[in-house]
């Protein structure tokens, strides 16, 4: 724990969803509340979307850190916000249609008595 889920728009051609989790795996690590082999990422390019019903294209990357419950809400907010800047800085994000881009993080506490896991 955590896993970290990461959608985004196709329209975001020059993103590298490998550099992309590396970064975020990184940016977890330094919050100190995760250890480095209990972080689990992935990410899905998103083919078909819709933002709106607007004729005009826009991006997104949504990210969501799903966490075993008893963390502060200082610890969760302070996780969120920091990968939402390490989303806000990135030049990978940009892309060459210059579409507005939207940045979404939401951090989802998951009660430790529902989650379950073996190693095998």
């Amino acid at each position: 724990m955590p896993h970290m889920i990461v959608h985004y728009s196709a329209n975001l051609t020059a993103l590298d969803p490998l550099e992309l989790l590396k970064d975020l795996n990184t940016v977890l690590l330094k919050t100190e509340l995760f250890s480095v082999n209990d972080i689990k990422s992935r990410v899905f390019k998103d083919e078909v979307f819709l933002i709106g019903l607007e004729d005009h294209q826009e991006a997104y990357v949504h990210l969501k850190l799903y966490i075993l419950s008893g963390r502060t809400q200082v610890q969760k907010q302070a996780a969120g916000e920091a990968l939402l800047r390490l989303l806000e800085q990135k030049d990978y994000l940009k892309n060459e249609a210059e579409y507005s881009i939207q940045l979404c993080v939401e951090v989802i506490d998951m009660p430790k008595e529902n989650y379950f896991k073996a190693t095998i």
